[in-house]
């Protein structure tokens, strides 16, 4: 039987803190990975870069060439990684007095707050979408914005408005998306399926996107709802604003809003039992953020 010592100690203490750390970690309740498009990146940043779209189709005559059309570069946006950590000391007597369920403790909360950490900072870019204190796409502009515009200032356009969260404000907003217009002015294929809204609003939004009839106020009861099955529902605990709500199409989201995940969640040790004490802790690095704005519109009523 191998002898215990002051190093196989550390190891001991270490995977029973990993163990449960990462237990705790995936058992959490994720929202971001449903809205966010996670890749992972080698890389100290990335860097993306969109263009303006192709014209419609022209009609081509037999033995004539097809006609020539030109891609002009628009913007370039950059996901730079920060490091996120958390370790907390553990004395040696802890160990000699086989408190185990501390240990256990232990390797939960830092679990379960590397998932609220992640979490909490998905959700920014939301919180931050009407300021842009903190985020911008790559336009410069904050994510819902009255004056989105092309690189030489043209075609301004707008993703923001003041709708409650109700079947009006329903139907303004979804015909506002299915306006929208690539870089060159060209109708795009929008089709929001998706409402994104805060707690407050949870009840609200189920009943516009799951009521068979429609019973909300903008309505008589017992006349069908024409928005029943045509929106996902995101409730999300961590948008701070209780009014304000967001319609998505969720095919453009998953191209536009990226979390790229450099290093996943991993635990470390430092510093010796023999000694006196050990850290323990997690670390993750990571980057987020969204490129184009076309994929979403914001109501901030109040």
């Amino acid at each position: 039987m191998a002898t215990i010592t002051s190093a196989n100690m550390n190891f001991v203490l270490d995977e029973v803190v990993s163990s449960v750390m990462f237990e705790s970690f995936f058992d959490e309740p994720y929202m971001y990975p449903m809205l966010y498009d996670i890749r992972t990146s080698n890389r100290r940043r990335e860097r993306s870069a969109s263009v303006g779209g192709l014209g419609e189709y022209q009609v081509k005559q037999r033995t004539q060439a097809a006609a020539e059309d030109q891609i002009t570069e628009q913007f370039e946006k950059d996901f730079v990684h920060e490091s996120y950590g958390k370790s907390v000391a553990v004395e040696r007597e802890l160990i000699d007095d086989e408190e185990y369920g501390v240990l256990q403790e232990i390797g939960s909360q830092l679990g379960i707050m590397a998932a609220y950490s992640m979490e909490k900072t998905a959700a920014t870019v939301f919180n931050d979408a009407f300021a842009g204190a903190s985020h911008k796409g790559e336009d410069g502009k904050s994510l819902c914005n009255a004056a989105h515009v092309n690189s030489d200032g043209g075609n301004s356009q707008s993703n923001t408005g003041t709708e409650t969260c109700g079947l009006s404000g329903i139907q303004t907003t979804r015909l506002n998306m299915r306006k929208f217009t690539n870089y060159r002015g060209e109708k795009l294929a929008i089709r929001p399926d998706m409402l994104i809204v805060p707690p407050d609003l949870e009840e609200t939004a189920f009943e516009i996107v799951r009521s068979t009839g429609s019973t909300v106020v903008e309505k008589n009861a017992g006349v069908a709802n024409f928005y029943n099955g045509r929106f996902d529902l995101a409730v999300w605990d961590f948008l701070t604003d209780t009014n304000a709500w967001f319609m998505a199409d969720s095919r453009l989201m998953k191209q536009n809003l990226i979390w790229y995940q450099r290093t996943p969640l991993e635990q470390f040790g430092d510093g010796n039992l023999f000694t006196g004490t050990r850290r323990v802790g997690g670390y993750y690095r990571n980057s987020y953020g969204f490129k184009d704005w076309r994929w979403v519109f914001g109501n901030n009523p109040s």
